[in-house]
């Protein structure tokens, strides 16, 4: 069955990122740019709608080629954010989850639900088995999203991400399905 569009609720959705998509994404990065640049090594290459557009050409490939997905988060239909797979590995069971969200829209709890519903899709459609988020260190509201949903710190890469000049330290999270399932049976 086709998993996307995704209504998460009565304001929020998600859907898997398209080419008419590159304005609204751009014009969002452009806003939040000073915000996202600290944490997001590819913001700075990020100069213009064309920018986009590749960047949506690459993940309409990756989709096709069934090694995962990226999706506008939507709240009443305008795109606010993007959520999806750094990676997604068939052989181990296993994915990698990014994100970020346009700095007006932080704080409402769109990002949490959005990761609670990529989870749901991740475990309970495509029998993934272990889940990973990576955050920088220091980008506390980042960081934020898994420790809410109950992720386990696995500890710290040291320098794994280069975001300029400078090497970060990110945060390695992850949660696997048997703890997702006790905690969807705690839910209900």
């Amino acid at each position: 069955r086709e998993l996307f569009p995704l209504r998460i609720d009565e304001e929020l959705s998600l859907t898997l990122l398209q080419l008419e998509d590159a304005e609204p994404i751009f014009a969002l990065v452009t806003h939040s740019r000073e915000e996202l640049r600290q944490w997001l090594p590819w913001v700075d290459a990020s100069r213009s709608t064309k920018d986009t557009e590749a960047f949506l050409t690459m993940v309409q490939e990756q989709h096709t080629k069934n090694n995962g997905f990226q999706c506008a988060i939507r709240v009443h239909g305008e795109v606010v954010g993007v959520i999806g797979l750094h990676g997604f590995n068939r052989s181990n069971c296993s994915a990698s989850i990014g994100y970020w969200l346009g700095t007006s829209f932080s704080g409402h709890g769109y990002m949490t639900r959005a990761c609670k519903a990529i989870l749901r899709v991740l475990f309970e459609e495509l029998e993934t088995n272990r889940v990973e988020i990576r955050a920088a260190v220091d980008n506390t509201r980042s960081r934020a999203i898994p420790e809410r949903l109950g992720f386990s710190q696995e500890g710290i890469a040291r320098q794994s991400e280069r975001n300029r000049e400078e090497f970060l330290d990110l945060v390695v999270y992850s949660l696997l399905a048997q703890e997702w399932r006790s905690k969807v049976h705690e839910q209900t």
